[in-house]
């Protein structure tokens, strides 16, 4: 009678499989991380459209009622004076760097982005302009790139 002999067989990856695998990873990662990067700093940009179009309701009424901007913006902790009004400043990378800008009804709100890989990038304002008294505004102007912005502001 014939016996058979069992040959063992090897397992695991071969080098050539273990390498394809890490080349796979690193394409990945290549395409990967910038466009991470591009998100966290449209993420940075977009805090400091919230915290203008914060500004955009009580700069216009203000001004709507007293036919002229308001001369500064105070934290809430503070009392304002006739021609303030109470506003949220800044937030974790920008702040509003200016009142209104202009005279009645052109004006200017200018937030800057302090920290972060938007202020890195060389993108570290971004404007809302009105013409029209605070009816309708523009967040087209500043210095952040134009991919950086969200989708209104481009």
């Amino acid at each position: 009678m014939l016996t058979r002999q069992k040959t063992s067989l090897a397992h695991g990856f071969t080098l050539i499989e273990l390498m394809i695998v890490v080349a796979i990873i690193g394409i990945l990662a290549a395409v990967a991380l910038p466009a991470y990067n591009d998100y966290t700093t449209r993420a940075q940009v977009a805090e400091a459209v919230e915290l203008m179009g914060g500004m955009k309701a009580p700069v216009s009424e203000y001004a709507y009622q007293k036919n002229i901007w308001p001369s500064a913006f105070v934290l809430s902790t503070a009392l304002p004076a006739p021609t303030e009004i109470i506003a949220t400043l800044s937030g974790k990378y920008a702040t509003i760097t200016n009142p209104m800008t202009g005279t009645y009804p052109n004006g200017t709100i200018e937030a800057t982005i302090m920290t972060g890989q938007a202020s890195t990038a060389g993108a570290n304002k971004i404007t809302f302009v009105t013409s029209d008294g605070g009816n309708t505004w523009n967040c087209t102007g500043g210095t952040v790139a134009s991919k950086y912005r969200p989708t209104a502001c481009k």
